[in-house]
């Protein structure tokens, strides 16, 4: 049987393109067996080195260490108060019976508005005497006069001029005394009542006094007035923050309705003993009226710090009670080291000891080296 050319070619053709299959597959492989043989990390005594064209490597992400300047936040426990100076209790100067009351707690009254009136002997007494001082006054006054004039006219002898002179003198300081006694007793009012006078204008607190009632002793507050068109908000700040303090720390206090902040309008001088802490007072504007004194909540304040390094806490690993990171020392390869940080910054941490500003870390990915 005769074979023709072309089947010839044909089968030639054939076996060629089976054996150019055959190297192709062969190299491709031996190349994958050859990749899968190369580790994707080696240890070279602390380094680690990731094989860059592997998988591994891919998942890694690199980073360098940033620094910041931002400000530390410190949670304090607060209150409102009522300015010092704005809340007074309301006295009155001298004994006796209430004989009006005028206002009732939670009332709004203006700066000289009367309060209530008190009905006082005491203070009839000071009013007689004041008009009996005078009376003396002008008496002795005609009595010097006619003197001076009888010694003039030479009918007079000059001890008579000299002692009424000094009758003078003693009348006069009598009615001084009598005037100054009613001044210093606000006596503004008819005779034997005296007022109660509000010094500023503010909110009545509490009356502590009813009508009628008689009044015994003078070192009892009838009634408390306080002014809460500004109040303070009062933060304790615990002994250990107080290297944190700085002239221009911040304070921010949140409530129902309203935020107060700014810069801390003043501080104590010292440590309160019964709890170790140290106040600091914010200013606040309660024109409103929607702050009362008494509240709480928690203030915020802000001490610009120096500045920190900051790194991802994606970064941070943890080994027997110790935190580690990996440095970047040489393209690929990876040194694991202990760091110091401290958690207050959200998605980052301050770096306290263990890194340098623009030291390259693994951020991402360093739990896979973590077991190597």
């Amino acid at each position: 049987m005769r074979v023709s050319r072309a089947t010839i070619v044909t089968a030639i053709l054939f076996l060629l393109v089976v054996l150019g299959g055959w190297e192709i597959w062969r190299g491709t492989h031996h190349s994958d067996l050859a990749q899968r043989a190369a580790p994707m990390l080696s240890r070279d005594g602390d380094a680690i080195r990731v094989r860059a064209d592997s998988t591994l490597h891919d998942r890694l992400k690199i980073e360098a260490v940033t620094v910041n300047s931002l400000p530390r936040h410190l949670d304090l426990p607060a209150q409102i108060i009522t300015v010092p100076g704005r809340s007074v209790n309301i006295y009155t100067p001298v004994t006796g019976r209430m004989a009006d009351i005028r206002v009732q707690p939670g009332q709004v009254v203006q700066k000289g508005e009367v309060l209530g009136i008190l009905y006082s002997g005491d203070l009839a007494q000071a009013w007689a005497d004041q008009r009996k001082a005078q009376a003396t006054l002008t008496l002795t006054r005609k009595a010097y006069k006619r003197a001076t004039a009888v010694l003039s006219a030479g009918g007079n002898a000059v001890k008579d001029m000299q002692s009424a002179r000094n009758d003078l003198e003693q009348a006069e300081a009598e009615a001084s005394r009598a005037k100054e006694r009613l001044n210093a007793l606000n006596a503004t009012g008819a005779e034997g009542y005296q007022p109660l006078i509000a010094p500023f204008t503010g909110i009545v607190g509490s009356i502590s006094v009813g009508m009628g009632q008689n009044v015994t002793d003078a070192t009892s507050a009838l009634m408390t007035l306080v002014d809460i068109s500004d109040v303070w908000i009062a933060a304790s700040a615990p002994e250990t923050s107080l290297p944190l303090l700085r002239s221009d720390m911040t304070l921010s206090a949140t409530f129902a309705g309203q935020t107060c902040n700014g810069p801390v309008t003043t501080r104590d001088p010292v440590l309160r003993t019964d709890t170790r802490r140290l106040n600091l007072y914010l200013r606040c504007d309660n024109s409103q009226g929607l702050l009362h004194p008494g509240q709480f909540t928690t203030a915020s304040l802000s001490v610009p710090d120096r500045t920190q390094l900051l790194v991802p806490k994606t970064a941070l690993l943890m080994n027997n009670d110790e935190i580690s990171v990996f440095v970047e020392t040489a393209p690929n390869v990876y040194h694991r080291r202990v760091v110091t940080v401290s958690y207050d910054e959200g998605d980052n941490v301050r770096v306290q000891s263990g890194l340098t500003a623009g030291e390259r870390i693994i951020t991402h990915g360093a739990i896979l080296l973590n077991d190597n």
